[in-house]
């Protein structure tokens, strides 16, 4: 199976572990978007590390430079998802579970791309080899 697919399942299953998390605490804990998004957000980007860099990308161990890479795109896509919910939710007053599946398409194809040619890039990849 090709990096492109896994990347895929791992994120159908991270954007649904994501989106569960940020359904839940709208409608258990507090109903306020930004608070449900950063703890979605926490909850996402582990579930996703630990999946992209075993099986996704085989990475033969945790490395500090990937982890720190992969961290910051994550913080880049976090603050993309939260303007497109202030511009969905806030200004045009979509609904919250409406705004938060929109915004999950356009941040899952930034991660996807940031993540295969700069977070888990390996030196042969990155040449041409496979």
């Amino acid at each position: 199976m090709n990096q492109s697919m896994k990347f895929i399942i791992v994120g159908v299953l991270n954007t649904i572990v994501g989106f569960i998390t940020y359904a839940g605490f709208i409608q258990f804990v507090n109903r306020n978007y930004f608070v449900a998004l950063v703890f979605s957000h926490i909850v996402g980007v582990v579930h996703s590390y630990l999946w992209n860099n075993k099986w996704t990308f085989s990475q033969k161990k945790h490395q500090a430079k990937s982890a720190v890479k992969f961290v910051l795109v994550y913080i880049f896509t976090f603050l993309v998802n939260l303007f497109l919910l202030f511009i969905l939710v806030d200004t045009m007053g979509t609904n919250k579970l409406i705004a938060q599946g929109i915004a999950l398409v356009i941040t899952t194809l930034i991660s996807f791309f940031a993540h295969k040619y700069w977070s888990f890039q390996n030196k042969a990849s990155s040449r041409g080899v496979r």
